[in-house]
């Protein structure tokens, strides 16, 4: 099996409380030719310290010190300087499998790959569960189609190694929250064989306060913004996905409405354009691949918008 180097690029953000647990899951990698790269992105708790006190103990850790800029900031400060063959995002809060990197190296060495992506969950007892040997390889539109309509290889930068090359002249947007779906199928775009095993090697901790677990606010409309970019970065070379993506933009209208349904929130703009965009995709949606209860909803709110708030509103 390769032994090239493992570039670990970790974000930390006031995760004191989180720390020890992921950063024990790291360096106890079954896999050891790693670089730890540690982004202290400003921290006001002891995080800043504690990644001083790791670089003290595993000459395999390099820490940097910021002021805040964000998780993208911090990852392209990580990139800036990781000297890796390969690269791995973990977030500061979450945990990857003991086996995680060796297991990623393996499939890398097996097929050619320049990403290997793995399950990802929220429960952590599922770590290691599934099957490693079950793999499936795509090139770069089948990888492309697989991110755009959620199925097999998510969106997300984490739970997956990519080779460091493909990230010469990409980094993530730092004045955007959605910068993983802006920026990852950049990288998958350039890699001409992307492979998913199913296998759960990495867990990350649901953040009440993050994108999808806090009350509606208006910085998430960003994402329609985000998807226009993204659509037209892949219209000229891959137009086929281009209703892919606009499924998906239906789908979050989708999820948007009921979210501001059940909420105080109550911009009247923002609720215009999520029933524009509802109405505008709606019919291609009712064929699309997702879930049927979601078409119901859509439909719902496309011929009606008052009844689908009075079912979405909170009851009591």
């Amino acid at each position: 099996m390769k032994s090239d180097k493992v570039s670990i690029i970790v974000p930390v953000y006031n995760v004191e409380k989180y720390l020890d647990e992921c950063m024990e899951s790291i360096l106890s990698q079954t896999y050891s030719n790693l670089e730890v790269i540690l982004i202290d992105d400003g921290s006001t708790d002891s995080s800043g310290n504690m990644c001083d006190n790791y670089k003290a103990l595993d000459n395999r850790i390099v820490v940097i010190h910021k002021p805040n800029g964000g998780l993208s900031s911090a990852r392209n400060a990580g990139m800036d300087i990781a000297t890796g063959d390969y690269l791995i995002f973990v977030d500061s809060d979450d945990i990857i499998s003991l086996n995680m990197v060796s297991e990623m190296m393996k499939k890398a060495d097996e097929t050619g790959a320049q990403i290997v992506s793995s399950l990802m969950t929220e429960e952590r007892e599922m770590l290691d569960k599934g099957q490693t040997d079950k793999v499936s390889v795509f090139d770069s539109h089948g990888a492309l189609r697989c991110i755009f309509s959620d199925d097999t290889i998510l969106t997300s930068a984490s739970g997956k190694m990519y080779s460091s090359g493909l990230w010469k002249d990409i980094r993530f947007p730092t004045d955007k929250i959605f910068e993983d779906f802006a920026t990852i199928y950049k990288v998958i775009k350039k890699a001409s064989k992307t492979v998913a095993f199913e296998d759960w090697q990495y867990f990350y901790r649901p953040n009440p306060s993050g994108i999808t677990g806090s009350p509606f606010y208006h910085r998430k409309m960003q994402f329609f913004d985000v998807a226009e970019d993204v659509t037209s970065g892949i219209k000229d070379t891959d137009p086929d996905l281009v209703p892919v993506i606009r499924n998906r933009i239906t789908r979050q209208a989708i999820s948007y409405f009921r979210d501001m349904s059940s909420s105080s929130y109550d911009d009247k703009a923002d609720k215009k354009l999520i029933i524009k965009t509802i109405r505008k995709g709606i019919w291609k949606y009712l064929f699309s691949g997702y879930k049927a209860k979601s078409k119901m909803y859509g439909l719902m709110i496309a011929v009606s918008p008052p009844l689908a708030r009075k079912v979405f509103a909170p009851k009591g």
